[in-house]
């Protein structure tokens, strides 16, 4: 009976498994706009010195009212230190203060084994979790997590952290994707170019580098929309909810989607060669991915995502597709 399995049994599934990833993207995304920033202030130097420049910097993100802020990598000092720390408590103390999320990269030092860790700091001033460097640079004399890729659910979405050198691993990016992230913050002491853009493409979710400030969107182009309220501060407003579909199995519903809401909901572009739609709200309140999940279209990522899993059971049972 398993190798019997065909493609009628794989559609079968399908509105099952889009209606189940709908729910979770519900869960942890908050329709509308998401405000970010970037403060690209370097790594190292005179830990007071940095110190000073990160809070003026935050003041600046505060005052911009942005959703969540990041720090380069170990932005104040390579010294170690533990979570919480004489860092990350003068940074909790600013993320209360302005209401956001911040990513506060710091050197950790747990026990006896020392990391280049990514700390998220909530808008409560509570330590939300950490991602400790995967693939540390040679000569950094850290150790290498074993944690792998993390997941965050924030009051906005879904986010993820990579750190500088992690950018050379597609693996993890992938994982990223896999995981439901949203957006990826990128903490860094350098650009990173255009394997930043590749990622964004090919996994359909914003990037924020914190390198150069070259916020980058779902689309893979860098975003024209940034504004720097001063030099090495950038801040973009991304819309987490616009929504790639893909054409399979997917086109009369997505016809009277546009048809029954047009006053609400657009056709941001037809990608033509890869077959994809963008579709993006117009209306403050609606949805694209609610109204996605009512008239049973999988997003992109859900057709690719259930595509791999169900194709690759088939090939375990030695079926066909």
């Amino acid at each position: 009976m398993l190798a019997q399995i065909s493609v009628l049994s794989v559609l079968t599934a399908t509105i099952l498994v889009a209606s189940a990833n709908s729910a979770i993207q519900e869960e942890t995304t908050i329709t509308g706009n998401v405000k970010v920033a970037a403060i690209c202030i370097g790594t190292g130097g005179d830990y007071d010195t940095k110190m000073a420049q990160a809070a003026e910097y935050l003041q600046i993100a505060g005052d911009n009212n942005v959703d969540i802020a990041c720090l380069p990598e170990e932005f104040a000092s390579s010294e170690p230190e533990p979570i919480p720390g004489r860092t990350t408590d003068a940074i909790a103390k600013l993320a209360k203060q302005y209401n956001m999320y911040v990513i506060c990269p710091i050197c950790e030092q747990d026990g006896d084994r020392k990391y280049n860790t990514a700390v998220l700091i909530d808008c409560h001033g509570d330590v939300a979790g950490y991602y400790r460097k995967v693939f540390v640079f040679w000569g950094e004399n850290v150790n290498l997590s074993d944690d792998g890729v993390k997941i965050f659910d924030t009051d906005f979405g879904r986010i993820s952290i990579l750190t500088c050198f992690d950018l050379n691993f597609a693996e993890l990016w992938h994982e990223a994707d896999a995981k439901g992230a949203e957006i990826v913050f990128w903490p860094s002491a350098y650009g990173g170019g255009m394997l930043l853009n590749a990622y964004a493409m090919l996994y359909h979710y914003y990037i924020v580098p914190v390198g150069w400030g070259n916020i980058i969107d779902v689309t893979g182009e860098n975003m024209k929309d940034v504004i720097s309220p001063k030099e090495k501060i950038f801040i973009a407003t991304l819309d987490t909810d616009r929504t790639f579909i893909h054409e399979n199995f997917t086109g009369e519903k997505v016809t009277k989607l546009l048809q029954d809401h047009k006053d609400e909901v657009v056709m941001e572009h037809h990608y033509e060669m890869e077959a994809w739609w963008l579709l993006k709200s117009v209306k403050p309140g609606v949805s694209v991915r609610k109204l996605c999940k009512e008239y049973g279209i999988e997003t992109l990522r859900e057709y690719q995502h259930r595509s791999r899993e169900q194709i690759n059971e088939i090939r375990k049972a030695g079926g066909k597709v």
